[in-house]
């Protein structure tokens, strides 16, 4: 078996996306101007990216075995996604997800619970994680999670871990177990706050370092990032993006590309600009995974705005999920 670059664990679903031209507010109705069908999932669009990113991924997580799945199955493969830890289960749906996108990118989602996640270590290929250079866990369960790191550890591998709001109301007390095992922790300015109780963003990285996290990255939406790296904290600024359409994924497409960056030997501050670089492209198109670029225009977008004003347009949401 070759050895993939990164293992990506968690789940995918499908994306039913409308677009409208406002959010609804309670008990009104808004009309749709189109509806589209869309292959997604926070961690499943991860992988899609780095793969575009150029780099060898394998998905591990479950789909159902219907029209669904299928759909979701087939995207893997037309990506050059890696499957074969993929586990196909009848008898359940496939998790599905109901967006609402407004004429700004904005959006609201509710999410129809179903197959996705892997939910027993006894499920995981062990030597198959192993294998790869890096591992990727999005939401999971933390049995799951903490068996999938020590195998890519005890591989060599290094551990990025973005468990967005999978701890529920156990807050901290679900997350904490696992961080001795993280390498990288991903998390948005909204969740960093839920975890540390601080409300500045300098000082939630900072709490989060405390805790003996190596690297910490805190996405701060339109105003960029938030790197701690061998006790140094650095500002990583937003790309101007004048034609925002939707917003989803756009979390998924900073860490594709903070993980590419450092699968290319770039530093973590250099790393998270990539990772801005590629949510930036991903939300000028509609769908999570539709603007999701390949390498060369990561490069060619970086290079033309470098010296950019971002007067006047907004900005690089980095922790949208």
């Amino acid at each position: 078996m070759s050895k993939l670059d990164v293992v990506v664990l968690g789940g995918a679903a499908v994306d039913l996306v409308a677009r409208v031209e406002t959010l609804p507010q309670k008990d009104s109705i808004v009309l749709a101007r189109s509806f589209e069908k869309f292959a997604g999932g926070s961690a499943a669009n991860v992988a899609v990216g780095i793969a575009r990113l150029g780099h060898s991924v394998g998905f591990v997580g479950k789909l159902g075995a219907d029209e669904h799945g299928r759909l979701l199955l087939r995207a893997f493969e037309q990506e050059g996604v890696d499957t074969r830890a993929l586990i196909v289960e009848a008898g359940r749906p496939t998790a599905t997800c109901f967006i609402g996108v407004d004429a700004h990118g904005e959006r609201i989602i509710f999410a129809l619970p179903g197959v996705s996640l892997i939910e027993a270590v006894t499920e995981l290929d062990l030597a198959y994680l192993r294998g790869s250079r890096a591992l990727y866990v999005g939401p999971a369960y933390a049995e799951v999670a903490e068996a999938a790191m020590a195998a890519v550890h005890e591989g060599g591998g290094t551990v990025f871990y973005a468990p967005g709001g999978a701890w529920g109301p156990e807050g901290l007390t679900y997350v904490r177990p696992l961080l001795a095992r993280v390498d990288v922790f991903i998390a948005s300015r909204s969740e960093a706050t839920v975890l540390t109780g601080q409300s500045s963003p300098d000082e939630a990285v900072r709490v989060l370092g405390e805790m003996g996290l190596p690297v910490v990255v805190e996405t701060l939406g339109a105003q960029g990032a938030l790197v701690l790296a061998e006790e140094r904290l650095a500002k990583v600024p937003p790309f101007a993006v004048p034609d925002v359409r939707d917003t989803t994924g756009a979390g998924d497409a900073f860490a594709a590309g903070l993980i590419a960056g450092f699968l290319e030997g770039l530093d973590w501050e250099a790393a998270a600009r990539m990772g801005c670089a590629v949510a930036a492209l991903k939300i000028r198109h509609l769908g999570a995974r539709s603007g999701l670029p390949n390498r060369q225009q990561v490069t060619r977008w970086i290079e033309t705005r470098i010296n950019t004003d971002t007067h006047g347009f907004n900005s690089c949401p980095c922790s949208s999920a």
